[in-house]
C-alpha cells in the first residue's frame, strides 16, 4: 500500500492517523485508528494498528478491517 492509497483508505473509512515520538533513540511510530460500522444493531469495533510507517499502520488496519467484515459473513 502506497502513501496515497493509505491516506485515501483512511479518509474513506473516516480513520485517523497519529505519529508518536521520536523517542530517546530517534524512532517514531505511526498509529492508525478506525471504527468499523456496527452490524445488526451492534456497536462497531475500534481498530488500533501500529506501524513503523504510515503505510504500514494503514495496511495493518485495513487487514484487520477486512478480517472483521469477512467474519460477519457474505451478507455484509
Amino acid at each position: 500500500m502506497g502513501t496515497d492509497e493509505a491516506m485515501a483508505w483512511l479518509r474513506q473509512v473516516e480513520g485517523r492517523l497519529y505519529r508518536s515520538g521520536p523517542d530517546a533513540t530517534g524512532r517514531s511510530a505511526w498509529v492508525a485508528v478506525v471504527r468499523t460500522p456496527g452490524a445488526g444493531g451492534a456497536r462497531g469495533k475500534i481498530i488500533i494498528a501500529l506501524g513503523a510507517t504510515l503505510e504500514e499502520a494503514a495496511a495493518s488496519a485495513e487487514a484487520q478491517w477486512r478480517q472483521l467484515w469477512q467474519a460477519l459473513g457474505p451478507l455484509h
